[in-house]
């Protein structure tokens, strides 16, 4: 008598999926199986923080179980040679990707996140996706995995008024570096104050600006540590909840390209709060007759921005005979 056979893969496959869920129940954080329609996504984790707190921040995990996989070392981990499909896939996934390798012979899973590896500057002139030894899942902090959605390890804090006092009392030690947070959080304010610029251009200016108010005897100084205190000032407002910030993006220039990055973030509801307690704490201090009324100036307001005209300036002849000759007929080779 014959019966259905059940293949030595499911269960390796289920393995892995198994040790997923196993840390997530451990770590309590939120595993979601792929029900249906799973085309190179297995389910998806989301953060939950050390108060019991969901705060939106999911990853997509893709698992992949058995010996075969760990058949190509390298010095620190292990090639993965995702298919071209599966490439595409996960580079435009909205979502950042772990790829998790289930070793059930060990009964240790290894993660890499797919989705940033292909997404840097290395990542497309390679065929394969190091997957780092080092990266125990059982081992990793959930703060780590999720680092590229955005997750701090700073406290939130609840307070928007001890917020606005964090902006105003965190500043950088240097004396060539006269910088706070709230310097850069209000004039970064843009798009009618609903979002907010981040660029090395805002933080040098803001520095040198408050040099020459103090009429410091320093120059800028700009070395490794004022980089880190800019850089935490963009960590800081994802930890607090204030600006829609894509923080794998970030992370890109700051760890592949060795350099600050830019962008405009939308603020969220809770980041336009904090500009209208800045416009109340202003208007309070106008009140006590202790900051002059302006009709036209007020603290948190927008700021315009625009493409630096000298930096492409000498390009402008190129780009229009560029296209001209493409229009008239010339293929692109």
């Amino acid at each position: 008598m014959q019966f259905p056979k059940v293949g030595a893969t499911y269960a390796q496959e289920r393995r892995g999926i198994a040790a997923v869920q196993h840390y997530a129940a451990q770590r309590q954080q939120i595993w979601r199986e792929t029900g249906t329609g799973d085309v190179g996504i297995d389910g998806n984790l989301e953060f939950v923080n050390s108060d019991g707190q969901a705060q939106g921040r999911i990853v997509a995990v893709q698992v992949k179980s058995g010996p075969s996989y760990f058949a190509d070392p390298t010095e620190y981990g292990w090639k993965f040679y995702p298919e071209e499909k599966h490439r595409n896939y996960w580079e435009s996934f909205p979502l950042p990707v772990l790829l998790v390798l289930h070793d059930p012979v060990k009964d240790l899973s290894y993660w890499a996140d797919v989705r940033q590896a292909l997404r840097t500057r290395s990542g497309g002139k390679t065929s394969f996706v190091e997957v780092p030894s080092t990266n125990v899942l059982a081992a990793t902090d959930p703060v780590t995995l999720f680092e590229t959605a955005g997750v701090q390890g700073q406290p939130f804090i609840s307070d928007l008024h001890e917020v606005l006092r964090a902006l105003l009392d965190t500043r950088s030690i240097d004396a060539g570096f006269p910088l706070s947070y709230f310097d850069l959080f209000a004039q970064g304010l843009t798009n009618v104050c609903r979002s907010i610029y981040y660029g090395m251009d805002l933080v040098c200016k803001a520095a040198e600006y408050n040099l020459g108010a103090s009429q410091s005897p320093f120059g800028l100084g700009v070395g490794d540590v004022e980089q880190n205190f800019a850089f935490d000032f963009v960590r800081f407002l994802l930890a607090q909840g204030l600006a829609q910030i894509d923080y794998s993006d970030c992370l890109i220039d700051w760890v592949d390209q060795r350099m600050q990055p830019h962008f405009v973030a939308p603020l969220t509801a809770r980041g336009r709060a904090l500009v209208s307690l800045i416009g109340q704490e202003e208007t309070r201090l106008v009140a006590e007759g202790r900051l002059p009324h302006d009709d036209h100036l007020r603290v948190a307001q927008e700021a315009f921005l625009e493409m630096n005209l000298m930096s492409y300036f000498a390009r402008l002849p190129r780009i229009r005979k560029f296209q001209q000759l493409l229009e008239h007929g010339s293929e692109p080779t």
